[in-house]
């Protein structure tokens, strides 16, 4: 079993190269992930997944939209709609 470095800059370079290979790794992790998603879209849908293109204007009014919380009367009038009985559970 190694021990851990005892000098400070040894100990800054260790750390420093663990977080690079954790790094490394989760990237690795997320473009197997994203790789896969990729895939299942090709055989379920047939087609790659879109990819949209804006601007930083529309991404900044996409995120506030997203964070901004809904209307309470929209969310109750959707809850309505949820628990309706459907057309063919007669």
């Amino acid at each position: 079993m190694t021990s851990l470095p005892t000098n400070p800059k040894t100990w800054i370079i260790f750390v420093g190269s663990m977080a690079k290979i954790k790094y490394f790794f989760l990237d690795l992790w997320y473009k197997y992930k994203s790789w896969r998603f990729e895939r299942k879209c090709i055989k379920h849908l047939g087609m790659k997944p879109q990819k949209m293109y804006v601007t930083k204007e529309q991404y900044d009014a996409l995120v506030e939209a997203i964070n901004k919380p809904p209307d309470p009367k929209v969310v109750e009038r959707f809850k309505e709609i949820m628990n309706r009985k459907a057309p063919w559970e007669d």
